[in-house]
């Protein structure tokens, strides 16, 4: 099944030169320990309030303090990291390269127009966005206790499973989902299976539903947002307790028309035209 879906992959990992087409190879993406340790380090000192310790650090990464240290000394000298009390908290590093990242497609998510969103569809809404082989929420309209909790305590989500994760790889350009697959396929063969049976069908409809698979008692939608040029910017995610289990395909409708209706402000003239 893997290599049926590979192929309209073909033409996204080719390079064109003149008439000829000529497949450019690609290193495999893959976890690397080190770079794993540094983003680990940055995302416990800007989750937990007050910093975190060497010791915690080393804890939670179940890696040596010397070896924990040697990362941590690096991030600080580079401004990612800073020292108080012996606690590191984030430095401005991250914020000034996001500062820098102006093509960032996250960008444009408004946050009034989610808020308005959310008022009208009545439940809490939530944005997502991939995050290496996870998704995590990055803004929300509106309040759950349950997904505030697990947002901000587990904040990577899986892809394969979840709502919002499976709006971004049916959405995500087909070179980079097909390499995502082929990748997991090895771990959870079984999950890869589930998801490209429902490929088909939240490519069709922009929907796709967790009924509490990941959180017990919390039920998922979520459709893709999508700019006019046709750039997946992030997944809208609605989040609705037991009580509206039976409603969830009517939700979802809803709040793919209530996302379809986002306004987008007019790009200005090019110059000279």
């Amino acid at each position: 099944m893997i290599a049926v879906i590979l192929a309209d992959a073909t033409i996204d990992q080719a390079e064109r030169r003149g008439d000829h087409l000529i497949c450019a190879p690609s290193m495999p993406v893959r976890h690397h320990r080190t770079v794993d340790r540094v983003v680990a380090i940055l995302e416990e000192a800007a989750r937990v309030t007050g910093g975190v310790t060497l010791a915690e650090l080393a804890e939670r990464l179940a890696a040596p303090k010397s070896s924990i240290q040697e990362l941590t000394n690096g991030l600080l000298a580079t401004g990612f990291l800073v020292e108080r009390d012996r606690r590191f908290i984030l430095g401005p590093g991250p914020f000034v390269l996001s500062l820098h990242a102006t093509g960032l497609a996250l960008r444009q998510v408004d946050h009034d127009q989610l808020e308005d969103a959310a008022e009208r569809l009545g439940f809490p809404l939530f944005v997502g966005t991939r995050m290496g082989d996870d998704h995590v929420f990055v803004d929300q309209a509106g309040h759950d206790v349950l997904m505030d909790f697990v947002a901000a305590t587990r904040p990577r989500r899986p892809l394969l499973i979840t709502a919002t994760g499976k709006i971004l790889l049916a959405f995500a350009p087909s070179a980079e989902r097909n390499d995502f697959l082929v990748r997991m396929e090895r771990e959870q063969p079984e999950r890869v299976t589930a998801f490209l049976a429902e490929l088909p069908e939240i490519r069709a409809s922009a929907l796709a539903y967790n009924s509490g698979v990941t959180v017990p008692g919390r039920y998922t939608a979520a459709t893709p947002l999508i700019d006019p040029d046709g750039t997946l910017l992030a997944a809208i995610c609605l989040v609705a307790g037991p009580e509206h289990a039976d409603a969830l395909p009517e939700l979802g409708h809803a709040l793919r028309e209530t996302v379809g209706q986002w306004q987008w402000p007019r790009k200005r003239n090019a110059v000279g035209s």
